[in-house]
This record gives structure tokens, sequence and C-alpha cells, in this order.
């Protein structure tokens, strides 16, 4: 095996002293351009295994790239603002609340912040290209850097002359943890179970009468503005015990009957149309003083409101509890009706003191005191547990509740159907990703895009304390014509010090929120280029060419970068995506800290090497999660180490046969075959890159270089030594190319082998990543052959498995294999290459035949076809081998074992023949060997062993090719007649039958038989 840690050491070592990267990217400046933009990660710390996966992709697709001549513009970049960085400095600080921060100061938080995204950006960087990732790391991106802010603040600008930034008041999830405002695509999703409420709300004017809600939120209840019903749905008017309840028709039975187990009177059933307009009181209205004016302001307030879009008859009670201030749906039909969005939820999400016996309680937390409070109010009809996806904060995990806040947005709603039409000319990897993108699409809403937090890019809003009339300020230049001053740092709390006069006598003061720190990855496109501060590189590269990211970033980065573009530009930003699943543990389950299932990708590198780790997990199928597996890494490092192999057999063979291996011009059938492999796989492995088909890459080198060493090389065993130019020829050429390929995934193991090559055979490029893209040759290219050679191989492995069945060695000549088998297509793909497969099998005569004689048959049913619970053995009948006779048998049910009818697929046929033929199954037929033997035959492999023995101690004693000897033979057996060829195989000067005292001997037993051998080296 190869030592990965050395070959890494020594190729770090080497590109930095060559300055391969940087030369290639000098070589390329002319060429055309191809614009990756690089998804940033998040500056949280070390690289996880997904991120390792993730820029590994990545790094195939810009190395191809680069070997196609192409400019590549591969600027790095991180994800430094927000909420992940926060959190990690308050960590460090032992702060867990908001107000903790101002009172240690802002200005040295944003500092710790700032030098924490660094110090982890560097870290990262350092990491990255300790995993061959080639990127321009020095030059990464960064939004924390003012002239990136200023592109953010380009794109607000840009917003407002378009009309398309507005502020306004909405219900949007909310953080009480972190206390800010949070996106829809900052949430995510966890299953819950936990205790849901039916209560009743009475009728106004009835003094036993009451609507029946049912709602998964109890703490929501003291925010009800109204109730939902749907206008087509069946209610009824029913009498449970003294009261009237109503309740949906549908529902009504498994509710009243079912949950409750309680008797109910029809009294009435209508449409719900019938129930709009019905006021009710709400049961806390006298804690609740604030309802009354909301009242007087909305007539509508606690009053029956219709709804088709979020009223079903999936669960409850057919009618809906509505708090506009909880929710986005109940905020859309709330303000279709004129109902206010009550919610005076505190930051940290306490209700505050003017909700009487509720102050101080906090959303969500808190549901059993108010689920008590339902209680004593003697409006509580059911609690039920009820299993659901609740949402919860990607930043902190805890669980989300809804707020009523202003916030700023941008208009994007009405775009939908022109970013739909730019999604069909995107071209996505796998498709099924342009499908979830486009249902995205179709969904989206507009979002909020600011924070009430402290790291992040500041609001280029600036607004007058006095008149409220803003000013969207969208460059620095701009800025500083303003106030006439700019902090050296733009970010908080510094920024907030620049401000200027009114035009009527107010103060302009910066709206003191922060952007979501989605925008500054949304803005990447054309922020990675210094836009709108130079104007060439955006001109020459956008837009991107490529980007590639994980599944999560539907509704994430791909949306974000979508909207951006689309508000910048009014068209799209990039052309070709890939999208990769998650990194999940063995048994399927996503990797996570809190689980304890979690591999770094450096347990990875310190045990099998950077290249395995790449080699494995490039290999997994495109939008699919990776299950992680010790076992198949462990593989794909074994098959590393055999084309490791073939380069340390090439140079060792060449340096023994003093040949320079050079590019043959004739061929044999043998080297027609590996060429042909060659350059199929050189198409299919182009036209994969080319079609971002990337995960397809990985196998297909893996088959090539598999196929030289296990097929090629042995097929050439013996050949090598006739033909040394024409075999070692063949292997150079295959191998060359082969780490062509194979340094888009294994940049240490291909450098490194390119560099043994380069210093044995005196080549002249510098890097085996200097060469450009090698071009398939048509003319190579035989498709019957390679399909041929491939079933020639499965009849050679058939064969080798009877000899090991017959314990007869491969270097005892045979005298006949037998191919039995019906498929007339395959006699003539074989016996074009019978004489390659005989010499393969060290057989001397093929027959193939439909049939052997008639005899005994054993039908042995397959268990893998039948299942693990078949237990019978096998039936025995008589009758020939013979494909009609059995399917007569199937189908007259003569093929029973155990009660089981046996199917052709269900059997295994062995004939029972002559003891001197030993057969083995192949997929189309049976292969039998005839182990009978003859002197002749005898005698050859007999002079075959020994020819090996003495080519075993020639190389313990140092020789080469051209070194020749005297040799001295004795023995049990008389291998006179061998002496030419046994001095043609072993390099002998002279040989003879008698004892010599020369100074190598060696004396051992073949077969019962023993030899003395004794040779020396001679001038």
């Amino acid at each position: 095996m190869f030592d990965f840690a050395q070959v890494e050491t020594d190729v770090l070592t080497y590109w930095k002293k060559e300055k391969i990267y940087p030369s290639l990217k000098k070589r390329n400046a002319k060429g055309k351009k191809f614009y990756f933009l690089q998804g940033p990660p998040y500056t949280s710390g070390y690289l996880h295994l997904g991120q390792a996966w993730n820029n590994t992709l990545k790094d195939m697709v810009l190395r191809y790239h680069r070997m196609k001549g192409e400019d590549v513009w591969d600027r790095g970049g991180y994800d430094m603002h927000g909420l992940p960085t926060e959190r990690k400095v308050m960590e460090e600080l032992g702060f867990t609340k908001k107000e903790e921060i101002v009172k240690y100061g802002v200005d040295k938080f944003a500092k710790k912040c700032l030098e924490y995204s660094i110090d982890k950006a560097q870290v990262m960087s350092k990491d990255l290209w300790r995993m061959g990732v080639w990127m321009d790391h020095e030059n990464a991106y960064m939004p924390i850097k003012n002239e990136y802010i200023e592109s953010i603040w380009w794109l607000v600008k840009q917003a407002h002359e378009k009309k398309r930034l507005y502020e306004g008041l909405r219900t949007l999830s909310w953080c009480p943890n972190c206390a800010t405002a949070m996106a829809k695509h900052e949430c995510e999703y966890k299953e819950l179970t936990e205790e849901s409420v039916f209560v009743k709300f009475k009728v106004k004017g009835k003094n036993n009468e009451y609507l029946l809600v049912w709602t998964t939120t109890p703490w929501t209840l003291a925010f009800n503005m109204g109730i939902m019903v749907h206008p087509e749905i069946e209610y009824l008017r029913v009498k449970v015990d003294d009261e009237v309840w109503i309740v949906a028709k549908g529902l009504a039975a498994a509710f009243i009957s079912g949950l409750l187990g309680k008797k109910m009177q029809v009294l009435e059933a209508f449409m719900g149309e019938k129930l709009k307009g019905m006021e009710y009181e709400h049961f806390w209205a006298h804690d609740i003083p604030q309802f009354q004016a909301f009242k007087k302001q909305a007539p509508k307030t606690h009053t029956v409101v219709l709804s088709e879009e979020y009223v079903s008859l999936k669960g409850g009670t057919g009618l809906v509890h509505m708090a506009g201030g909880c929710g986005p749906e109940d905020y859309e039909v709330s303000h279709r009706n004129n109902i206010l969005p009550f919610n005076n939820l505190h930051e940290d999400g306490t209700f505050p003191k003017e909700m009487g016996m509720f102050t101080g309680l906090r959303a969500k937390k808190d549901d059993a005191k108010f689920i008590f409070a339902l209680k004593e109010s003697g409006v509580l009809v059911a609690v039920a547990p009820v299993q659901h996806e609740y949402a919860h904060c990607q930043r902190c995990h805890e669980p989300v509740v809804f707020r009523t806040t202003k916030q700023w947005f941008f208009k994007t709603e009405d775009l939908k159907a022109k970013m739909v039409e730019e999604n069909a000319g995107i071209h996505w990897v796998p498709i099924t990703a342009k499908h979830a993108f486009d249902s995205w699409l179709h969904n989206l809403r507009d979002n909020s895009i600011t924070k009430q937090r402290f790291w992040g890019t500041p609001v280029p809003i600036w607004r007058c304390e006095k008149c409220d009339i803003y000013t969207v300020v969208g460059s620095l230049q701009e800025l500083n014509k303003l106030a006439g001053k700019l902090p050296e740092n733009l970010h908080k709390p510094w920024i907030d010090a620049v401000h200027w006069k009114c035009a009527c006598g107010g103060t302009m003061k910066r709206v003191p929120d922060i952007l979501d720190v989605w925008i500054d990855a949304g803005c990447a496109s054309w922020a990675c280029l210094d836009y709108p501060q130079r104007t060439d590189l955006f001109q020459r590269y956008f837009p991107s060419d490529f980007i590639i990211e994980g599944k999560d970033q539907i509704r994430g980065w791909f949306n974000l970068l979508m909207v951006a573009s689309m508000l910048a530009f009014d068209k799209n930003c990039f052309r070709n995506v890939y999208m990769h699943g998650f990194v999940t543990d063995v048994s399927g389950v996503k990797m996570s800290k809190s689980l304890g299932n979690v591999i770094s990708p450096y347990e990875l590198i310190n045990k099998y090497g950077v290249d395995s780790m790449r080699f494995y997990m490039t290999g997994t199928n495109a939008g699919e999660d990776s299950n992680f597996s010790w076992e198949e890494l462990k593989i794909k490092y074994k098959n590393l180490a055999i084309i490791w192999n073939v380069h340390k057999y090439l140079i060792d063979y060449a340096n023994n046969l003093d040949v320079i291996p050079r590019v043959p011009k004739r061929l044999d059938i043998e080297e027609k075959y590996m060429f042909s492999r060659l350059h199929s796989t050189m198409k299919r492995v182009t036209e994969a890159m080319d079609t971002y088909q990337i995960d397809v890459v990985p196998a297909l080198l893996e088959e090539l270089f598999l196929e030289l060493s296990r097929t090629y090389i042995q097929l050439t065993r013996e050949k090598v030594n006739e033909k040394p130019e024409l075999v070692l020829g063949t292997i150079y050429h295959v191998l060359i190319e082969s780490l062509k390929m194979l340094s888009l995934l294994c940049p240490f193991l291909s450098e490194k082998m390119y560099l043994d090559l380069k210093d044995a055979f005196k080549l002249k490029e510098k890097s085996i990543h200097h060469y450009f893209w090698p071009m398939y040759n048509e003319k190579y290219i035989d498709p019957a052959l390679e399909q041929n050679m491939a079933l020639v191989q499965e009849i050679i492995q058939a064969t080798l498995a009877a000899r090991e069945q017959a314990s007869i060695g491969v270097r005892w000549p045979l005298k006949k294999v037998t191919v039995v088998s019906t498929d007339l297509a395959m006699k003539k793909s074989v016996t074009t290459l019978s004489s390659l497969l005989l010499l393969h099998v060290n057989i001397k005569a093929l027959d193939i035949v439909s049939k052997l004689k008639e005899g005994n048959v054993t039908i042995t049913p397959n268990k893998n076809a039948l299942g693990k619970d078949f237990k019978q053995d096998s039936v025995t009948i008589l009758q020939h081998l013979d494909d009609k006779m059995l399917q007569n048998l199937v189908k007259k049910g003569s093929l029973k074992v155990g009660g089981f009818a046996l199917g052709l697929q269900h059997v295994f046929v062995k004939e029972e023949l002559p003891k001197n033929l030993v057969g083995f199954a192949f997929s189309k037929g049976m292969v039998y060997i005839d182990t009978l033997t003859s002197p002749v035959l005898e005698g050859e492999g007999f002079a075959r062993e020994v020819m090996r023995r003495i080519q075993q101690m020639r190389k313990d004693a140092g020789m080469v090719k051209k070194d020749r000897v005297v040799i001295s033979i004795t023995g049990d057996y008389d291998l006179h007649i061998w002496k030419k060829d046994i001095l043609e195989k072993v390099g002998a000067k002279t040989l003879v039958f008698e004892k010599k005292p020369y100074g190598i001997s060696e004396e051992f037993s073949v077969k019962g038989k023993t030899f003395a051998v004794s040779l020396e080296k001679v001038a």
C-alpha cells in the first residue's frame, strides 16, 4: 500500500515550491471564461464532512475546465455575518441573551465577531487547500469588508428605485431566544408530540350556544381575533348535554362521539356561508382590555369569517381559530377582513404587563399554563396529544413563535412568473432539483430583509426622526456626499454615528436594523466580481457558469441568488447547477452533533488519505444522501493502491527491460482492446463533465484502471518479455491518460505518480495538472471488441474457477476447455478471441457446443432466487441439457421441490459427467475443463514451474532483464526438450542438466518431484 501521508506532504511542498496553481492560472488567463461562483460556507470553525464533499465536487469541475485551457474564475468566499457568528462569540463570552451584548458593548462585541470570522476563514482556507481544493483562497470574498457591504447597499438602492423596497407590518416567524425575525428559509422543522386543545367560544346573544374550535398552539388564544369557517362545508348545530355546539358535519361524530364519548342530537344542518358575521364573546375579554378598542376600530373583530384556503375536514372541528398576529395564513385572512393582527409579545417571547393574568408568561414554552387557564375559565372541552411538524430556529434550534412586527421587505411575489421562466433555461443535475426549485418559485412570498441584531450588513436607510421621510443610500460615495464623513468600519455601532440634517430641520439617523445574512450570500454573484465598484470583471464573467450546493439550498442559496439577481438585473445569475444530498450515517440518519454520529473529514484523511476520501465521496449519486461507510471507503483506498502498483510495475519493468515506453503505433488484439477501453472512457468522462454528471465519473475511471491492472497486465504477463515496447508502451499510454482524468478526483496521488514517471522517463511537463484535457479518438473505440472481451473475461474467470475447483494451477497446461451455451452470438464473439482466451487460461484447445452428451442432470434450486427460507437441496431427473425440454417440464409442473414449482430462473443445472470434466457456470452457460493430462502437458507444467523459480532467483539477486546467466538444472523429471524455451524465458547464456557449483543455488519440490537449480551472472 502507498504511504498517503508522505505522498500528500511531498505534493503540497512541490505545488508550493513550483507554483503549480498560480502558473496554471497565468497560462489560461486568455482562455475562454468559466465563472464558478463559490457558495459561501459559514466561518463557524473546522470543515465538516459535508463541506469536504461539497468542495471536492467543486474542485473536480474547476480542474476539468482548467485542463480545457479555460480562464477559470475560482475566487473563494465565506458567509461571516449573522446569528451563527454571533452565537459562537456569545458562547465564548458566556452570554445567553441579547441584552448582555448591549451591556458588554456593541463595539467590543462587533470586534470580537470580526476577529472570530477572519480567524475561522483562515483555518477553513488552509484546510481546503490541504484537501486539494484549488481556489483563490487568499483573495476570498468576505461580506465583512466595506467593499462587499457597498455591493449589498447597491442592491437595496436598486430595489428602492424599482419600487421593490417597502416597510410593512407583518406576522413573521420570530425566534424569542435570538430575539429577531426569521425568514421562512431559516426555519427547520422537527416532529413534535404536543397537547392540542378543543375550546368553546360563546355565541353572542345566546345562553348556551358555542362555536367549537381546535388549536395546537394554546398560547395564541390570547390573541384570538376571529374564527374561520369554510363557506361550502356543511355544519351542524347539535345538542350535547345542556349546550348547543356548532361543528362541521364531517367531523362531528369523530369529535363528539369518538374523542369525548358523548351523545349528540342534531338540531340543524346548514352551509358554512350562513355563519358569516356571527359574533362571539372571547372568554378572556375581561383580562385583555385591548379587545374593546379593537372592536371599535375593526367591527369584524370576534366574528366568524370565511376562508376556503385554510379550513378543511382533515381534523379538529371544522372551525379554525384565527389570530392574525400569530401566523401568516391567519394574517392573510385577517387583513382581507380588516381585522387587526394583534400580538404584543416582547422580543424574548414574553407577554407584556398589558396582558393581565398572562403577564410574564412565555409564548409556546408556557402552553401548559395557558391550558390550565382555559380549564379555569370553563371553556376547555378536551385536550388531545397531536404529532406534528413545528418550525425551529435554524441557528439556535429552539421553537419559533409568530410575532407581528414592522420589517423591511423586498417585493418579489409578482416576479414569480418571470423567475419560473428563467428557471426553464437553467441546466440542473439532477433534474428533480429543477422541479423542486420550480415548485419553490411558484410559492414564493415576499421575505423580510431586516434583523434586530448586531453583527451584519447595516441597513442603508436613514430616516428623519422628525418628519419620517427616509433616504436609501447605495454607495459610500453617496453617503459621504450626504453626511460628509465615513467610518473606517461600516458595521454597527460605528455606522450609527453617521447622520445629517434633514430639510425639515430634523436629524437623519440610520434605521438601527441589520440586513438578513441571506442578502450577503444572495449578492455574491456580483459582489464576488467587485461590482459595482469595477465593471470589467462583471462584463467578462457574469453570469456564473456553474454553482453547486446541497439540497437544502433549494429554499436557501439557490433561491436567494435568483431573487437578488432578478431585483438587480431582471435576469438570473447562474446557468448550471449541481445539487448533492446530505451526509448520513450507514443507517441513513443525517449526521448531527446532538446524535453523536458525526464523522470529521480529518478522521477519514488520517486513516485513508485525502484522495481516498475524495474518490469515495464524489461517487454518490447527484441529489442523494451519502450513507457513509468505513468499509466502502476502505475499498476505494485499496483500489487506489492498485493503480499505484501499476505505476510501480511500469517503472520497475521498464528499468528491468531497459525500455523507455512510448505510445505504440501497431497494436495486437489485447492492445486494441485496452486502447478502446481508454478512449471510450475518455469519451464518456468528457461527456459527463461537460453536462455536469459529476457523480458518474469516479466509477468510470475506477473501472478503467482496474481493467488495466486486472485484465491487460494479467493477459500480457508473458507477452511483456516478448514484446516489451508494445506492452509497456500500452501501459504507459493508458496510465498517463488515466492520471490526467484521475487528477480531477485524486490530485495528490495522480501528481505523485506522474512525478515518478517524469523522473523515470524524462517527461517535460512540470505537473499532471498542467496537461490539457485528453482528447478521445473515435478510431480506437471498438464497442464490439469491448463487449466480446467482457464475455471472454467471464469465461476466463469461470475457467480459472474450474481450475481452482480441480486444484490445478494455471501454470499447468490442460488439453481442452469446452463452453456449453445455446447463445449463437456468443459463439462468434468467443471464437474471435479464442487465442487470447486459451493463452490466459493455459489450455491448448477450445470447443463451443450447445449441449453435452445425454446423462443424469441434477436440478439444484437457486436459493438466492427463491429466498432465504427455501431449504430444499435438489431433485434429480433423467434428461439431457436442453432448454426446450426444461421449459416443457416447467410448463407441465414436473420440476417441483418441497411444493415449489421451479421456473428456469430458479434452477442451477449441473450435469453429472465423467470425473475428468470439471464445470463452472457463467452468465450464458457453463465451462468445462478436461483435467486429463499427458506426458507432454505434464512436462510443460514442470518446465513452467522451474522457469518461475529461476526468475524469482534472478529477482532476489537484484538482476535486471539484460543480465545474462549460466544455469544448471538437475531433478526427478527430464526437462531436456524444454531447453530452448528455458534459455529464452530466463535470459540464460548456457543451460546444462548436470550439477554445477554456481554462486546461487536452490532446491525445491514441484508435485512430488525434486529439482536443484544453480545459476550465476556472467559478463
